[in-house]
């Protein structure tokens, strides 16, 4: 794909403290889309600096940070492993000397994909969900930032070798479960964002890493995207249950999910249970995610878990497979219970990837109900062990949210607020209408 041309314009660039809020790589990534789809170069300080170890960039980082280059023909200083100084500025390599309302009037071939093929360390979900908002919004950074959309393509094919089961990051099949129709509920449907179906297994946790494969395609937005109110979650319908474990265990695994599972789900709620069993291919390593699809209005909630973590999990688990499925399993219907308590229309997770979505909308977007944590989930038998117990709850506090809100901030001025819909108030954002039009008929951000 070579590069292309746009109008040089001059813009003053963000600075981003690298220790604010949780200060990983959630700071990283935001900072790269904003950078790349608002065409403001970005300076990060002191990256990863509150880490264990030596902290700066991660591998993984530098993938994501050289891709993003190369799809924006970006100039980047400090790509490097462990460095904690990264300047990126977007569209800088591309000729200026270019007529882009005589551009824009050439015949342009009606399909255009490019085939991005990227191996790293870590998670493809996590690399997916930091590469998307580019990909989405591209067509419409072009036209606002008067770029050729002439060698733009119409769709991305990315496929990334790395792990799909992974600590501390989505699944595979979390992405398919939980992240795609929700984005679907946003407006971002199947005919701009798809899985393909096969895949490879792999693995990246505190004792092994196995690269698997995932492949993504994405059609860019061609308008802006609308603003859209998630109201709470409705009533489940669905529980559904993907497992991995060692191929010697996976029967009594399934035989303890069922039962828990119907022990954990009021007899009388009219929720069906569903369980998809999977061998791991590398052996003492486990995955649980359990998925919630509510119904009027319609939500999509998952909560999963990778064992082995050392800070997750108790060190006497080890070694014992009864106990290591047993906990799992109680851990993860507890977490998927206090999502649901939440009452939101998103998880936790959801709701701190779709924060820029909102920031770049067309006018109010709310995916938060004010009641907090009070929602009663009729659907659940309190009684059952997982949530009388607290031994089984998982402390997953983290400040990603915020750090996500900080992100909006700092790049578009935007911040949290309440707005009247519907006759109740509603916790979201007014964004900025990225790729509309002013009366003059130009495009503005």
């Amino acid at each position: 794909m070579s590069a292309p041309s746009r109008t040089k314009t001059t813009t003053e660039s963000i600075v981003i403290d690298g220790t604010a809020y949780e200060g990983g790589g959630g700071l990283i990534r935001y900072a790269l889309a904003f950078s790349s789809i608002l065409n403001r170069p970005v300076h990060i300080h002191s990256i990863r600096a509150g880490r264990p170890g030596v902290g700066g960039l991660r591998s993984e980082h530098t993938v994501a940070v050289s891709t993003m280059a190369q799809l924006t023909s970006a100039v980047v200083i400090g790509n490097h492993t462990a460095s904690r100084e990264l300047t990126f500025t977007p569209y800088a390599c591309l000729d200026a000397d270019v007529d882009v309302e005589a551009d824009a009037l050439s015949p342009r071939p009606v399909l255009q994909q490019q085939k991005l093929d990227v191996t790293l360390e870590g998670s493809a979900g996590i690399f997916l969900v930091a590469m998307l908002p580019y990909l989405l919004f591209s067509r419409l950074a072009c036209k606002t930032h008067h770029i050729s959309t002439t060698t733009t393509p119409d769709e991305f094919e990315l496929t990334i070798r790395a792990g799909t089961l992974c600590v501390k990051a989505p699944s595979i099949f979390y992405l398919r479960q939980v992240f795609l129709p929700t984005m679907e509920l946003i407006g971002i449907g199947s005919n701009h964002l798809s899985i393909v179906p096969d895949h490879e297994q792999g693995w990246h946790t505190d004792t092994n890493k196995l690269r698997g494969k995932m492949t993504a395609r994405i059609k860019p937005l061609l308008t802006p995207l609308p603003a859209s109110v998630l109201d709470r979650r409705g009533r489940v319908q669905t529980v559904r249950a993907t497992a991995h474990a060692p191929p010697q265990l996976l029967d009594k695994f399934k035989e303890t999910l069922e039962t828990e599972l119907a022990d954990a789900i009021a007899r009388d709620a009219g929720v069906d249970i569903a369980v998809d069993m999977f061998p791991s291919l590398i052996d003492h390593q486990y995955h649980l995610l359990l998925a919630a699809e509510a119904t009027a209005p319609a939500a999509f909630l998952g909560y999963e878990e990778v064992y082995p973590q050392r800070d997750v999990f108790p060190s006497d688990l080890e070694g014992d497979t009864d106990k290591i499925i047993r906990y799992l399993v109680r851990a993860c219907i507890r977490g998927l219970w206090e999502e649901l308590r939440r009452g939101h229309a998103m998880d936790e997770n959801l709701e701190d990837m779709l924060a820029l979505y909102q920031s770049l909308a067309v006018g109010f977007s709310s995916v938060i109900t004010p009641q907090g944590d009070g929602c009663s989930v009729p659907e659940f038998n309190i009684e059952t062990p997982a949530l009388r117990d607290i031994n089984y709850k998982i402390d997953t506090g983290s400040m990603h949210r915020e750090t996500s809100w900080w992100m909006v901030r700092q790049f578009t001025g935007i911040q949290l607020g309440m707005a009247q819909v519907g006759g109740s108030e509603r916790v979201g954002c007014h964004g900025i209408g990225f790729g509309t039009e002013d009366e003059a008929g130009r495009i503005t951000a």
